[in-house]
């Protein structure tokens, strides 16, 4: 690293611990919402950008995919392993659970060819925007949320929050800031040059939000 970047980088840091500015940030509560208030908002912002929202608790999340899967026609649901670990044996035999444990060059083909689905985790919600955060990671790599038709995402309702500096004090992401952040507010969509929407074209056509309560 050249001496110069060193010394910016340094800077940057020192900005980013600075208890005045953490304190700043962690007070950005300004709404006094609930969680319940918060879920609600959220679910109806993720509506208007048309994706789906449930509200369940967490131990009734495999019971949901045996039901709504065969309905939605998806046969199988791509799965990073940690996750995998606990949702397959709980799955109906109906279901192909596919873990996404081999390299990209080794499971394109497959992943653009063949997988309907994927079920991903998130680190939390924003409310105020209607956006889902994701962390990417070897585990659950970012395509999972990119390639499939359908892309279901889990969120812990004791992970939402206002805004997104609640969840960046919350998770104290300033000591080991993410390379790579995620934030998702609906299917893919795109315009033409008359601004008319269209969904799904470049990326997943339906997104699913699941809010897992206790």
């Amino acid at each position: 690293m050249s001496k110069s970047k060193h010394i910016i980088l340094e800077k940057l840091k020192s900005k980013i611990h600075h208890s005045e500015l953490e304190k700043e940030i962690s007070l950005a509560t300004l709404n006094g919402w609930t969680k319940k208030d918060m879920t609600q908002i959220l679910s109806d912002k993720l509506k208007l950008s048309k994706a789906e929202v449930f509200v369940m608790p967490n131990k009734e999340l495999a019971s949901w995919l045996n039901e709504e899967l065969p309905k939605r026609k998806v046969k199988n649901i791509l799965s990073g392993t940690s996750l995998a670990k606990e949702i397959s044996q709980k799955l109906s035999s109906t279901i192909e659970l596919v873990e996404y444990d081999n390299s990209y060059e080794s499971f394109s083909k497959q992943l653009f060819n063949e997988i309907e689905a994927s079920i991903t985790r998130t680190v939390g919600a924003i409310a105020d925007s209607g956006s889902i955060v994701l962390k990417p990671s070897a585990d659950e790599p970012r395509l999972m949320s990119l390639v499939p038709n359908t892309h279901i995402a889990l969120v812990e309702q004791s992970s939402i929050f206002e805004n997104f500096g609640q969840i960046m004090s919350d998770q104290s992401w300033s000591l080991n800031m993410p390379s790579n952040a995620l934030l998702i507010s609906g299917p893919s969509k795109t315009a033409d040059i008359e601004q008319v929407l269209a969904y799904g074209v470049h990326g997943p056509k339906e997104l699913i939000v699941l809010i897992l309560t206790p």
